[in-house]
């Protein structure tokens, strides 16, 4: 049961992160301006809106395709994409800057506490997919360490002749 749910919470963080980054990768221009509308750092809005759409797609494609030592690394990019997004909307929220969240591209709504529960709800989703995915199984070394009494002696003293007797 825990697997099937852990299962769950993955696919769904993963489909929320496709979902948004693909529907603000349609119109990048529009999420510019939205990003600028935060007034946090307006002059990276053109860098923001080519880059964090890229980055949830990959990320959501991750989660939900991608093998397990792979999935932990998305996990955790997701939670801290989620909580870059709970601290801009918080800061518009409690600045009270009444602007449209851009969440998932165009016609997202405006900044509410449900906005900012949400976010919490992603962070707490993938934190949970992070720490209880299993870890992905470590493969041995190629070569074993050598013992240091293993390597070879200098003196034909210490070797045995093959029939048991000194050398």
């Amino acid at each position: 049961m825990r697997v099937l749910a852990l299962r769950a919470l993955r696919l769904g963080v993963g489909a929320v992160l496709l979902v948004a980054g693909a529907l603000k990768l349609r119109d990048p221009t529009t999420f510019a301006t939205e990003i600028a509308n935060y007034q946090f750092w307006p002059a990276l809005a053109p860098y923001l809106a080519a880059s964090l759409p890229t980055a949830e797609v990959l990320v959501g494609v991750a989660l939900l395709a991608l093998p397990l030592s792979w999935r932990r690394p998305a996990a955790l990019a997701a939670l801290a994409l989620f909580a870059m997004f709970l601290l801009a909307v918080g800061s518009a929220y409690f600045r009270g800057i009444n602007i449209e969240c851009g969440c998932f591209g165009t016609g997202g709504g405006p900044i509410t506490a449900l906005t900012l529960l949400r976010n919490l709800g992603l962070i707490a989703a993938a934190a949970v997919v992070l720490f209880g995915e299993p870890h992905p199984p470590r493969h041995p070394p190629r070569h074993p360490p050598r013992h240091p009494t293993d390597r070879p002696t200098d003196r034909p003293t210490d070797r045995a002749s093959p029939d048991g007797g000194p050398a």
